[in-house]
């Protein structure tokens, strides 16, 4: 994995509050929320790379803006269960049958079970997305594209 290119995104504010906030409603330590995200992305970023129906839908999630500040979006989402609900079901829609694999692979590697690594993943998506959006020179999907093969193991 590309070390530089992760740890970039991962002290981008708004990944980082999506970590804390993330940390917080699964009653996990933020160390292994951050750990689950440094395991499963580079994951994510490969699953995309051969899959462009996978890529298309992560960068048609990048460009959707989040409906509000993302302290705000967070704060609603720990006080919802079914909201967190809701993005966990997206995000298995998002992703699709590779889902079970790569919450079993991300939880293997990153010592958690498969629901918190699925849940973990989910959570902590909408900030990245957005944060992978904005970086990227162009604002395509092949930009978008570029950005997650940058993170890829």
């Amino acid at each position: 994995m590309n070390r530089g290119n992760m740890q970039q995104v991962l002290m981008d504010q708004a990944v980082d509050m999506s970590l804390n906030m993330t940390a917080q409603m699964l009653g996990l330590p933020k160390e292994t929320v951050t750990k689950i995200l440094q395991v499963g992305l580079p994951m994510l970023a490969k699953m995309a790379d051969e899959n462009p129906e996978l890529l298309k839908a992560m960068y048609a999630q990048s460009a959707k803006l989040l409906p509000e500040p993302i302290q705000a979006f967070y704060t609603k989402l720990a006080e919802n269960p079914q909201a967190q609900q809701a993005l966990v079901d997206e995000f298995k829609t998002m992703v699709g049958p590779m889902t079970e694999a790569l919450s079993r692979e991300t939880a293997r590697e990153a010592g958690t079970t498969e629901d918190q690594a699925g849940k973990a993943l989910a959570a902590t998506f909408p900030a990245v997305a957005q944060t992978l959006g904005k970086d990227t020179t162009e604002k395509t999907e092949a930009g978008f594209g570029q950005r997650l093969k940058d993170l890829k193991a």
